[in-house]
């Protein structure tokens, strides 16, 4: 094997697991919004499957106790189609804003084919999104976790 011959089956073995990230597939368990500000707010969820939109809805979110340091929480509905992997598309704002924050299944990083996706609100009004693995929500609260896989 010549030099040529080594450097593109190098090109080749360095790419091969990058393209796997690409169009990454999975079930989407949850979604979970967190509130870290002491305001009440109402935001705007898109969630989309395989270039489908596949669910939209307003969530009112009450904000964190002056006296409590605990995050207020709100799970969406389950209410987008599940019994197969996907491509998810997810996009937010706060109502009234006139710009969505986005994230897509290829910015899970965990290696479960469930993911969950959080979407905090902080004291300023940022949203932003997280990607975390079902297993471990499925053990300690599996009425957290949509179902799954069952088509």
């Amino acid at each position: 094997m010549n030099r040529r011959s080594y450097l593109v089956l190098g090109v080749t073995i360095g790419t091969s697991g990058c393209l796997e990230f690409f169009d990454q597939e999975v079930y989407l368990g949850g979604l979970r919004l967190e509130n870290t500000s002491e305001a009440d707010h109402s935001v705007e969820i898109r969630v989309g499957k395989d270039g489908g939109q596949v669910h939209e809805s307003t969530v009112d979110i009450s904000g964190m106790e002056d006296d409590e340091n605990v995050l207020s929480t709100e799970f969406v509905e389950c209410e987008w189609p599940n019994d197969e992997s996907g491509e998810f598309e997810i996009a937010a704002r706060l109502t009234g804003d006139d710009s969505w924050v986005e994230t897509t299944s290829d910015d899970t990083e965990g290696d479960d084919s469930c993911q969950m996706v959080f979407l905090r609100i902080e004291e300023t009004g940022t949203l932003w999104f997280n990607w975390d693995d079902c297993e471990r929500y499925e053990a300690e609260n599996p009425d957290t976790v949509c179902g799954y896989g069952t088509g």
